[in-house]
């Protein structure tokens, strides 16, 4: 149960970081003046990195209900 967590946040950092690529690709089409296909790329980045962040809070979760049921050390 407790590695659930690690991995939960593992796979968090990795989706916040892979949200970097469709920001500099949302920079990428602003200078060529495609602002729709900007727009777009941004609210893909900005939703990966909420789920990111919410994928984070879980890890937090568990790990807290394991340290609570006894199966972590502080």
């Amino acid at each position: 149960m407790v590695a659930r967590g690690y991995v939960y946040d593992g796979l968090s950092g990795l989706l916040i970081l892979g949200s970097l690529y469709f920001f500099y690709q949302s920079t990428r089409f602003l200078t060529d003046k495609d602002y729709v296909a900007a727009a777009m790329t941004l609210l893909v980045g900005f939703l990966i990195v909420r789920g990111g962040v919410e994928l984070g809070k879980l890890a937090l979760l568990v790990r807290r209900r394991a340290r609570e049921a006894g199966g972590e050390p502080r």
